[in-house]
């Protein structure tokens, strides 16, 4: 008696065996195997990269100048100059720095009561009284002198605005930190880079694996040792944007500093306090060309490998 399945099983089980075949490596020695693994990695931290910054484009921009005036004007609560300061940083989103000295009196309640009446999400108000040392250069005299710092945070749909103000004897000095708030897709665009890239990485090198090992041996012994060189080279920026991903997928809040990125490691700044400027964006390029000379090399078409004494041996006499 014959059993034949549904016909519904059939295409599930083509397309299982079609899977199968495209993630399945041609051997499964250790080096084929290592390779695999690390080419998938060091992809997915691009991916990671990749999916930051599609997630920085949607949150919101920073104000420019002019709006940062406006929101000073409502800190301090009269018209003055700030001063503004913009920082980049190579394991958050960029801030700003405003600041302002005003030559009277600041009410940090007021300045609270200003932001939310405009409409913005604002936290507790923190008063700290103290005293400072005031140093006199002229006689090398020193005095102790009230002071004060006031601080409040302010939070609209895109951006987040820390108040803090400085009061020591008359002078006072109101500071501003602005920066744009984390969005809730953040964290799923970085997440899904990752992921596909992880999954075309192990794809892509059995794909190549696959299509190479037909040919010649110089061919696969140079395909090896250019991909071996590009993973050498991209390990230093692999591990920065895998650290900087742990950053992202820890819990962050809104009101404790810029949200973390995995895309600026590779823009900004030394990512290591002991390492040049260039050195992540310098092995990055110099991998990629790498990688784009062993993709080359790889597809290429190439004779096929034929075992001569082999081939001699079963010839007919």
């Amino acid at each position: 008696m014959s059993v034949t399945c549904p016909l519904r099983v059939h295409p599930m089980r083509l397309f299982a065996a079609r899977a199968r075949r495209l993630v399945a490596l041609p051997d499964h020695r250790p080096l084929t195997v290592a390779a695999a693994v690390l080419v998938a990695v060091v992809m997915a931290a691009f991916g990671a990269a990749a999916g930051s910054w599609v997630a920085a484009r949607t949150a919101g921009a920073l104000p420019g100048d002019a709006v940062l005036a406006d929101l000073s004007r409502r800190a301090c609560g009269v018209d003055a100059q700030p001063e503004v300061s913009r920082e980049a940083s190579p394991w958050t989103a960029s801030r700003v720095y405003v600041s302002a000295t005003i030559d009277m009196e600041w009410d940090a309640v007021q300045a609270r009561q200003r932001y939310a009446a405009a409409g913005w999400s604002v936290s507790t108000l923190t008063i700290v009284n103290d005293f400072a040392i005031v140093l006199y250069p002229g006689d090398q005299t020193s005095t102790y002198v009230p002071s004060r710092f006031s601080r409040f945070t302010a939070q609209s749909r895109d951006l987040v605005v820390v108040v803090s103000g400085t009061a020591i004897a008359s002078d006072v000095s109101v500071y501003l930190e602005v920066w744009s708030a984390n969005t809730q897709v953040s964290r799923g665009l970085t997440l899904t880079g990752t992921i596909l890239t992880l999954i075309s990485g192990w794809l892509l090198t059995a794909t190549l694996a696959r299509r190479i090992r037909p040919t010649h041996p110089a061919h696969r012994t140079t395909v090896a040792a250019l991909t071996s060189t590009a993973l050498l080279v991209l390990a230093t920026p692999t591990v920065a944007l895998y650290s900087s991903l742990a950053r992202v997928l820890f819990p962050h809040s809104d009101s404790g500093g810029p949200p973390p990125t995995v895309h600026d490691a590779l823009l900004h700044g030394p990512y290591w306090p002991t390492t040049p400027t260039w050195l992540l964006p310098a092995l990055t390029i110099t991998g990629s060309l790498l990688t784009a000379v062993t993709l080359a090399l790889a597809v290429s078409p190439q004779p096929k490998h034929t075992d001569r004494s082999a081939s001699a041996r079963e010839r007919p006499r």
